[in-house]
C-alpha cells in the first residue's frame, strides 16, 4: 500500500493506478473508466504560490473537471479542496491533465482516507449503479493492499 504523509495526515497515493484510464476533462462520461457524477460545489484549487476558485462540474473517485477561467499548466501537482459545507470538504492532491476553455480535468493522484470515503459515498448516493462504485472501489483497496 502506497501511503504519503502530508500535514500530519495519511494520504493514499494512486500515481500509478490505472495509469491507462481516460482523458479527464468535461467530456464524455460515459466513456470513463471510474463512475462520474454531476455535482455543483465549490472548490479551491492551490499550486506553487496561487490559489484560485472554481466550480466543480464533474467528480470520480480518480478525477475532476473545475469549471474556472483560471488556465494552469499542465502535468503539475495542485492541491484540491471541494468545500461541501463548513464541516464537510475533500481534500486531494491532484494533477492539471486537460485544459478547455471552461475548466480544467485533474486526475486524483492522493486523498487522506476521510476524503476517500467521503467522496466513494457521494459517488454511490448520486450514480446510477452503486454496485459499480462499490467494485471501484474494491479495487482501488485491492490495489493499495498489494
Amino acid at each position: 500500500m502506497h501511503h504519503i504523509k502530508k500535514r500530519g495526515k495519511r494520504m493514499i497515493n494512486f500515481s500509478s493506478f490505472l495509469q491507462t484510464s481516460s482523458s479527464q476533462g468535461g467530456g464524455n462520461l460515459e466513456n470513463r473508466v471510474f463512475t462520474r457524477v454531476n455535482l455543483s460545489e465549490w472548490a479551491t484549487v492551490s499550486y506553487e504560490n496561487q490559489v484560485f476558485g472554481g466550480l466543480v462540474e464533474n467528480i470520480s473517485l480518480r478525477g475532476l473537471f473545475v469549471q474556472t477561467n483560471q488556465t494552469l499548466p499542465l502535468n503539475i501537482p495542485v492541491e484540491v479542496s471541494v468545500h461541501h459545507s463548513i464541516d464537510k470538504s475533500l481534500n486531494l492532491s491532484a494533477t492539471a491533465v486537460r485544459q478547455c476553455k471552461n475548466g480544467l480535468g485533474m486526475r486524483i493522484n492522493r486523498m487522506d482516507i476521510h476524503s476517500l470515503v467521503y467522496l466513494r459515498g457521494l459517488v454511490e448516493e448520486k450514480c446510477q449503479n452503486p454496485e459499480q462504485v462499490m467494485h471501484e472501489t474494491k479495487k482501488m483497496v485491492s490495489y493499495m493492499l498489494s
